[in-house]
């Protein structure tokens, strides 16, 4: 997904969105969703959706450095 792409997202993403942006598959993206840090909104029994400037300050919180070599 490129920058422009993201930047036409909604403020609240759906799992499927979400999933979309991080490049991962489904099994993965509930995985993360039901971690207890994981910035999500649940609207009724079913319904979840994620703040996507949450999103973005999850990713940089949680962006590890390695170092090569």
């Amino acid at each position: 997904m490129t920058e422009k792409e993201f930047e036409q997202l909604p403020m609240m993403l759906t799992v499927d969105q979400m999933r979309k942006v991080l490049n991962i598959g489904k099994n993965s993206a509930y995985e993360l969703i039901y971690q207890k840090n994981f910035p999500i909104l649940k609207l009724g029994e079913r319904k979840i959706r994620i703040p996507k400037k949450d999103l973005l300050l999850w990713i940089e919180n949680n962006t590890q450095n390695y170092e090569i070599g």
